[in-house]
């Protein structure tokens, strides 16, 4: 059934005026760093479904105009009919999910120098956004299967998990959607089940252990927001199978802290290339290098290098089979 004709949707703009510089909605949602499931692309829409304030919401974006000068058209379905709180919901949602409020040009004007590698990133990836998850519990277990993984791979172990053991709910334009599963319902599973469902390998192990915590009380991810960085870190390393980047993932992902770094194995090599010369540096140093340099910025930083490292190994990769062929 076509989203945007089978009923009457409620309908808002939100426009440049209201966000804090540059906008690039599709490289924003397109970036693969996000610690929730992508979005669904349908033509020039994308569409997802969430639930806020315990109603479960259906909701399509789309940019008209320029980076600089455009309008966002939102339209929504509500699970059940209600409109004006929705929209005031979803307003907080979006602004939250899509970083609207953050300053970018204040980020691209202290990191503009020309002596400063960052700046090269920033003309062709002028409006990207950080993404920040608003389930903190969906945002741990997607960091979790993030771990050596493809954000595709990770992307379709978590929509397993939702259609396995998420709540189904039914929409007024005859769709109907998967939410994310609670704690309790992941926690009394056993390794083999999960393992056979979901193709989540080891990670199985990681994603059981900390969704018993969560559900016994023995974590509880909202007091992490109280926490300072290095604080929040210490308690998330002493969780069974999450490291350095998995952390990190959460805490800039999740919790929304801007100076964590999350370092793979695209940010470790672009970062040793364009910082050091090459010399080899571990994957721990670069994460504090990259917060010392950049400070609140850090996460921005990381998300634009990582994009840049990206699209130029695809463009490397594309000019090797060219010149093969």
């Amino acid at each position: 059934m076509d989203f945007a004709r089978s009923v009457r949707m409620a309908k808002f703009t939100i426009s440049n005026k209201e966000i804090s510089g540059p906008l690039n909605l599709k490289e924003t949602i397109l970036s693969a760093q996000t610690s929730e499931p992508e979005w669904r692309l349908q033509g020039e829409l994308f569409i997802n479904v969430k639930e806020l304030d315990g109603i479960p919401v259906k909701y399509s974006l789309n940019q008209r105009g320029t980076t600089d000068h455009y309008n966002i058209d939102v339209e929504f379905l509500s699970a059940r009919g209600e409109t004006k709180g929705t929209e005031r919901a979803l307003r907080e949602h979006l602004n939250q999910t899509l970083g609207l409020k953050d300053d970018l040009l204040s980020f691209y004007r202290k990191y503009s120098s020309e002596k400063e590698p960052l700046s090269c990133t920033f003309r062709g990836l002028r409006g990207l956004r950080l993404m920040r998850g608003t389930n903190l519990y969906e945002s741990l277990l997607c960091s979790i299967l993030s771990q050596n993984n493809s954000a595709k791979r990770w992307n379709q172990i978590a929509r397993l998990i939702m259609k396995n053991y998420g709540r189904r709910v039914r929409l007024p334009d005859g769709s109907s959607s998967f939410l994310f599963p609670s704690p309790a319902k992941i926690a009394q599973l056993t390794l083999r089940e999960l393992q056979s469902r979901t193709s989540a390998g080891y990670r199985a192990k990681s994603v059981v252990a900390v969704s018993r915590m969560i559900a016994e009380k023995e974590l509880r991810l909202e007091e992490l927001r109280k926490l300072d960085y290095e604080e929040a870190l210490e308690v998330l390393l002493q969780l069974h199978g999450v490291g350095p980047k998995v952390a990190d993932c959460f805490l800039l992902y999740g919790l929304g802290k801007m100076e964590a770094a999350p370092v793979d194995l695209w940010i470790h090599r672009i970062v040793t290339e364009h910082y050091f010369g090459g010399r080899k540096i571990t994957r721990v140093n670069t994460a504090r290098f990259l917060r010392e340099r950049f400070g609140i910025w850090a996460g921005y930083a990381q998300l634009y290098l990582f994009d840049y490292a990206r699209r130029t190994s695809m463009k490397e990769s594309r000019a090797k089979r060219l010149h093969a062929s």
